[in-house]
């Protein structure tokens, strides 16, 4: 037989069903990466630059925890196929056994062999319910939305539509597309995504744990070189699927970079907004009120309050200055070129999104970093080693080239 140490065989079946309920994990990560980590609602405005990429980003995600759930029946399958391989007794049962497993990797000790190894792991499965975001938690781009709603009803229909009107007679553009139309996407989003992708690192972390501790379990209770090929192919498995987490802690967190970048821009554009609003806007407002009684009477010759040249008239009608409205009016030109500055900063955070999120998953084909052995890691941090203080996701994600072929 191969080797001088093996398992109860019940353990090999245990660490089978292990990695089926693993596999069933892997599904409601894939449902939840094609859901929440995909969803692209409310960008609009200059958040429609990232539209695009929310998706295929989570296709990316989609496709990976696809990948690793087939891999977690496949683990299942040589599992139960060692079990059977071992209850025989004939002189190939050695060679049968270690063809279940691929040749093992260089460094790669045999587990069963460490003094003090055994029994450090088991076989109990952990859970994985990632929780939807909760899109009531973001009440300050809530805030912003409304108030963006608010203004632009005003200007469209309110005390603020003639200032509107006039600006539009002026200079042959709209206020409410020049100011507000960029703000009406839901800045919360990005927030909702970082919670997301959180959320399925989580999953992924928990998934990748469950499976090491099951997996240092029959490894420690096996030697041999099938045994080291079983433990060189799972440290494959796992290393990938945590890079896997990690690449998702890494979109997490630049979806959550670009959230506080952006929604500090879109205070201070408010701001500006809010300035302008209060001043040179509400006098052209108030000019444009003083055309009402005249607007009446051009109607009957033929015009129209909704007419511009009916306004233009209308100000002469009634003795009002011209002068003084393109006085406003260049004011007001002023300032909506400022507030103009603040959205090509916003735009400029958004674009460095799609090269960001490009970036880590470009980094499958990096070169791997140093992380050390399975064993290292273990014995240093724990089978959850990619949640303790110091573990580098942006390096880890580059483990995903480990991945077996599924």
């Amino acid at each position: 037989m191969d080797g001088f140490k093996t398992p109860p065989l019940d353990d090999f079946h245990s660490y089978s069903g292990l990695a089926h309920k693993q596999g069933d994990h892997l599904g409601t990560l894939n449902h939840y990466a094609a859901g929440p980590c995909a969803d692209n609602q409310g960008l609009e405005g200059l958040l429609a630059l990232v539209s695009g990429i929310i998706p295929e980003v989570a296709e990316f995600f989609e496709g990976k925890t696809v990948q690793c759930q087939r891999g977690m029946n496949l683990v299942a399958e040589k599992s139960d196929a060692t079990a059977n391989a071992y209850r025989t007794t004939d002189q190939d049962t050695a060679a049968h056994i270690r063809s279940i497993y691929p040749a093992p990797l260089g460094g790669i000790p045999d587990l069963g062999g460490l003094p003090g190894s055994s029994h450090l792991g088991n076989f109990t499965d952990e859970d994985v319910k990632p929780k939807d975001p909760d899109d009531a938690s973001q009440y300050e781009a809530k805030s912003i939305s409304h108030m963006v709603w608010t203004l632009h009803t005003n200007m469209g229909e309110g005390f603020l539509a003639g200032a509107e009107k006039l600006f539009k007679f002026c200079t042959g553009q709209s206020l409410i597309e020049l100011l507000l139309t960029p703000l009406t996407g839901d800045f919360g989003r990005l927030e909702y995504l970082h919670v997301a992708y959180s959320a399925l690192s989580e999953g992924l972390y928990t998934v990748t744990g469950t499976l090491r501790k099951g997996s240092w379990r029959l490894g420690s209770e096996w030697t041999g070189d099938a045994a080291r090929g079983f433990d060189s192919y799972l440290f494959c498995w796992t290393m990938g699927m945590g890079g896997i987490g990690d690449a998702a802690a890494e979109v997490a967190k630049i979806y959550h970079d670009a959230y506080e970048t952006v929604l500090g821009l879109v205070r201070l554009a408010l701001r500006q907004i809010g300035t302008l609003i209060n001043d040179d806007i509400e006098q052209l407002a108030k000019l444009a009120a003083q055309t009402a009684a005249a607007d009446a009477t051009i109607e009957v010759v033929g015009g129209g309050p909704e007419d511009p040249l009916a306004d233009a008239a209308a100000l002469l009608v009634t003795g009002v200055e011209l002068y003084r409205m393109y006085k406003i009016v260049n004011r007001i030109v002023t300032v909506v070129n400022a507030i103009e500055g603040t959205y090509k900063a916003i735009q400029e955070a958004l674009h460095k999104i799609p090269d960001a999120v490009n970036a880590v998953i470009k980094a499958v084909n990096s070169p791997m970093p140093s992380i050390g052995s399975l064993i290292d890691d273990v014995e240093q941090r724990g089978f959850e080693f990619e949640r303790t203080a110091g573990w580098s996701p942006t390096l880890g994600a580059a483990r995903i080239g480990m991945l077996p072929a599924a």
